[in-house]
């Protein structure tokens, strides 16, 4: 607000400088001719204005769908055609090459005052009837604008005998001098209803100050239009200037907002993309250190299982070997023989344990259904949790992939179940569609909150990602469903790809 103030005290002593300006011009009668560089700077003034009415219709034109106020359009319609009389006026005022004939005083002033009045309506249309501008569609106000400028500037161009006498030997005429008072006029009423807004407005903007401001310098610099007595007057080159001022700020208050917000929305989605890459890259190298922790905890408990069990069964076999020998009586070496077959069949059977928790057989023999049920049946002896298994639907095998994916998923959920669900029940749930398989694992545990778990960056092991990456990897998906004290539900849904050839029964 402080600079909302600031910026209204600087206006507010530019317009007081304006006033007396023009005051100074009108009542001391002075007019002052500046022929020698008059031209020149007319030129340059004209061609800045013009270079910000077509910039004003570039960005309506461009920003059409995304306009704040759609009306923005309209008025930049207004600017595309009065920067097409400004362009006309300037090639056709005195002195430069084209069509510099008795006539081009005449010509230049009549399209400078259309240029005017097209400007002055089309501003208090923008500001008092913007809901009536809604309808106007970008392609047919193109052709409407284009069609309207290119009547009124051919008739003018090439019928100025026809055209009403604005500019003669004396200076301006009275009709001259009545219009740029109507042009004047219309600025004014719509000046001070902005500024009645302006002031009613609670929170007031610093672009309707802008425009407001922008109104302001215009009106006056049309006022200094009614003064001048010869084309070359100092007060026609101060009415270019202070058009030229207006322009920059009409553009200012219409359109640079919205470049402005497309920079900060451009700089607030490039800092959102550099955060989203740099919490991918810290979850991609947490998951891939998870994932490296998870291997290696695994390689440590298959080392473990086969140094403790086989290794001390093969040991115990050595010792036992070693102490049958030819001078022992029959009996003694037979008894030992017995002892060697059973460590050798205790053996046997670890290792078989151990190759079931690496990759089952019955998965690759009998496919998914037999392998999750003979998992949960080890399951439940070891957890001492009782489990309810359902299948529905057509049965069939899967794809390889696919059966892999879902006994692993079966696993890693019911592995986090035992470890820290607490629960005492788990339902796990097989629905065969046709076009897909859907698998639901339900416990009645302490359940946990997965916001808190996606943000807890200190959690173990790879949990909820491996299940989901292992459902998409087979081009699935997975839903999770859990509340503190409600227990937890993981749904599977993943297409099936199904072998007719290859068919099992519920009950192997």
């Amino acid at each position: 607000m402080a600079a909302l103030k600031k910026q209204e005290v600087k206006f507010i002593i530019f317009c007081i400088f304006a006033l007396l300006l023009l005051f100074r011009f009108q009542l001391g009668h002075m007019s002052i001719n500046v022929d020698k560089h008059f031209l020149l700077l007319h030129t340059l003034l004209e061609l800045f204005s013009i270079f910000v009415s077509f910039s004003l219709f570039v960005q309506a034109w461009v920003t059409y769908s995304t306009h704040r106020i759609k009306s923005q359009y309209f008025i930049g319609l207004v600017f595309l055609a009065v920067g097409c009389f400004d362009l006309a006026h300037t090639f056709a005022y005195r002195g430069m090459p084209f069509m510099n004939d008795e006539f081009s005083a005449n010509r230049a002033t009549s399209l400078w005052i259309v240029a005017r009045l097209v400007e002055s309506m089309g501003v208090a249309l923008f500001v008092f009837r913007p809901n009536q501008l809604l309808f106007i569609k970008r392609g047919w106000g193109l052709s409407v604008t284009i069609l309207f400028v290119s009547i009124c500037t051919t008739v003018i161009l090439i019928l100025p005998e026809q055209l009403p006498i604005l500019l003669n030997e004396q200076g301006v005429t009275g009709l001259k001098v009545s219009l740029e008072y109507v042009i004047s006029t219309t600025f004014f009423i719509t000046f001070i209803t902005l500024l009645t807004r302006y002031i009613k407005e609670s929170q007031p903007t610093i672009d309707s100050l802008r425009m407001i401001f922008a109104l302001f310098v215009i009106m006056v610099g049309e006022l200094f239009f009614t003064l001048y007595t010869h084309v070359y007057a100092i007060e026609n080159l101060l009415g270019h200037c202070f058009k030229f001022i207006g322009f920059i700020y009409i553009y200012r208050s219409i359109y640079f907002p919205e470049i402005q917000q497309i920079l900060t929305d451009k700089e607030n989605a490039e800092k959102q993309q550099m955060e989203a890459e740099l919490k991918l890259y810290e979850a991609e190298k947490n998951l891939s250190r998870q994932v490296f922790e998870a291997h290696e905890e695994e390689r440590k408990r298959v080392s473990r299982e086969l140094h403790d069990s086989i290794g001390q069964s093969l040991f115990s076999i050595l010792v036992t070997l070693n102490t049958v020998n030819k001078g022992q009586s029959a009996e003694k070496n037979e008894e030992s023989l017995q002892t060697i077959k059973m460590m050798t069949q205790e053996a046997m059977k670890e290792v078989k344990e151990i190759a079931r928790s690496l990759r089952p057989s019955t998965l690759d023999d009998l496919g998914f259904i037999p392998a999750v049920r003979s998992y949960l049946e080890t399951y439940k002896q070891i957890h001492n949790i009782s489990v309810q298994f359902e299948v529905k639907g057509a049965v069939g095998r899967l794809e390889p992939e696919t059966e892999t994916a879902l006994y692993r998923i079966c696993q890693e959920a019911l592995n986090n179940t035992a470890k820290y669900a607490k629960a005492s029940e788990v339902h796990v749930s097989l629905h065969m569609q046709e076009d897909s398989v859907d698998l639901a694992i339900k416990d009645n545990g302490v359940g946990f909150c997965i916001g808190d778990y996606l943000k807890n960056a200190k959690r173990k092991g790879i949990g909820l990602y491996s299940i989901k990456e292992r459902a998409e990897g087979v081009g699935g998906s997975a839903e999770f469903h859990s509340k503190v004290n409600e227990g937890t539900m993981i749904e599977i849904f993943v297409p099936r790809n199904v072998d007719e050839k290859v068919e099992y029964s519920l009950f192997p």
